[in-house]
């Protein structure tokens, strides 16, 4: 039967991890063997009291194992940690203050009768303010076959970019080194393209199998305080990016910029330190030089729009709400140039 190492990373999640943990248990019909392996990084409220008051409680077929970090090393190492300590065939990423559906392995499961021996099944997601948003819209299961197919699927939210909701082969992901990038922030970004860039079989199924409970600040300041350290990352994720050995990286670096955007206007708004300015100044040329190593004329003209004056067109409603549509559409155009000019 198959094993599916489930991989949860616990810190700061006290109102959050009882409910996540339950989902874990009420999969009794997921047709696998499952293990619940939960890395504790060094949280400091009374998420971990909970967990092991639960698993001391709990009597079932789920295995638990608890391992922790000796200081807190954030998400992508407690991630890390617990591929390490895997067995199973397939793993899934659950984060704490997630949760899944009842049938949420059942369905995963059953998309190997799709395609069997699949490097990854993916399910649908629900999101957002009181978790009422599909991520995709699609009412029939289907195969992406090859890696540029699978990160265009990125690319047009036909697939997420976050690495849970995601059954994939443990094997495949030893045997190809794809470990979370750690110390940055969106560390699902070059995680979850470098596995569809090398992947042979993605089956995509129409069922919603977990719940992104979207947690979020509205203060000014936090996104401020964090605002450097995200910019940092996202040169790090576009280095990334040119390394990508499988396909072109045009799909991850359109992905980010509508971010960068965001922060661009949040400079704007608000008094941010000088470091935060000139990390989008340096964020800013690695996209123009990008561009040009890539030969993309119409890539760089959509990434001179972070620039002053064109980046205060995103003050405009309409552009803000519309941004994820208006990098669709820079996408089309860049795949026509792949498959019409450059593509040998």
């Amino acid at each position: 039967m198959l094993t599916i190492s489930i991989i949860i990373p616990v810190y700061k999640v006290e109102a959050y991890i009882e409910e996540c943990l339950a989902s874990v248990v009420a999969q009794s019909d997921a047709k696998a063997n499952i293990e619940c392996i939960i890395v504790d990084d060094c949280s400091p409220d009374g998420s971990m009291d909970i967990v092991r008051r639960f698993v001391d409680n709990y009597q079932g077929a789920v295995q638990f194992r608890l391992l922790r970090h000796e200081v807190n090393r954030g998400l992508s190492a407690a991630r890390n940690t617990g591929i390490d300590a895997a067995t199973g065939d397939y793993l899934l990423f659950v984060d704490s203050d997630d949760y899944l559906s009842a049938d949420c392995l059942s369905t995963l499961v059953s998309g190997f009768d799709l395609c069997p021996g699949a490097d990854v099944v993916q399910a649908n997601n629900l999101w957002g303010v009181g978790l009422k948003s599909l991520w995709y819209h699609t009412s029939r299961p289907y195969v992406l076959t090859g890696g540029q197919a699978c990160v265009e699927a990125i690319l047009f939210d036909r697939i997420p970019i976050m690495a849970w909701n995601k059954l994939v082969n443990r094997q495949f992901v030893l045997s190809h080194q794809l470990y979370f990038i750690e110390g940055i922030i969106h560390e699902d970004i070059p995680w979850t393209y470098q596995l569809l860039s090398e992947v042979s079989t993605v089956v995509v199924l129409p069922q919603v199998t977990y719940y992104y409970r979207h947690v979020t600040t509205s203060i000014t300041q936090d996104k401020v305080a964090n605002l450097v350290k995200r910019l940092r990352s996202f040169q790090i994720i576009i280095d990334h990016a040119m390394n990508l050995k499988q396909v072109r990286p045009t799909g991850m670096l359109l992905y980010v910029f509508p971010a960068l955007l965001r922060d661009k206007h949040l400079i704007y708004q608000v008094a941010c330190p000088e470091g935060a300015k000139q990390a989008m100044r340096d964020v800013e040329k690695q996209l123009f030089a990008t561009a040009k190593t890539l030969k993309r004329p119409i890539m760089l003209l959509f990434f001179l729009t972070i620039c002053r004056p064109m980046s205060h067109i995103y003050r405009i409603r309409f552009v803000r709400s519309h941004i994820q549509n208006i990098k669709k559409v820079v996408g089309k155009f860049e795949l026509m140039i792949d498959r019409l000019v450059y593509k040998s």
